[in-house]
């Protein structure tokens, strides 16, 4: 199946970009999130209408990212767990447990 993406997809291609894909993948995922819409004729019309908005969208959330990634630069992340008396962690460090250090100085 040909879909016009909606936004960048890893390993398929750019917002923009008409690609083939197993119609599983598109029906499952792709069309199912919005990522993507089937390639037709009035498909592709509606997507030139609404290329200017996405792209804007797009530069929005670039710039929030950006503003974010410069108040996390450089800083130190200290997160308590127990340990065993050679250092060994009991349980790990998760992705959650970083996120709420940050939120928790005022970084979101």
């Amino acid at each position: 199946m040909e879909v016009i993406l909606l936004e960048r997809v890893a390993k398929l291609g750019q917002m923009g970009e008409v690609v083939r894909v197993k119609d599983g993948f598109a029906r499952n995922f792709l069309l199912k999130r919005g990522k993507a819409l089937r390639a037709t004729a009035m498909n592709r019309s509606k997507f030139e209408g609404m290329k200017a908005d996405l792209e804007a969208r797009n530069l929005v959330a670039k710039e929030e990212a950006t503003v974010v990634a410069a108040k996390i630069d450089g800083r130190n992340v200290i997160v308590l767990r127990q340990a065993s008396e050679t250092g060994q962690l009991f349980g790990s460090v998760t992705v959650r447990d970083i996120i709420a250090t940050f939120e928790s100085d005022g970084v979101t």
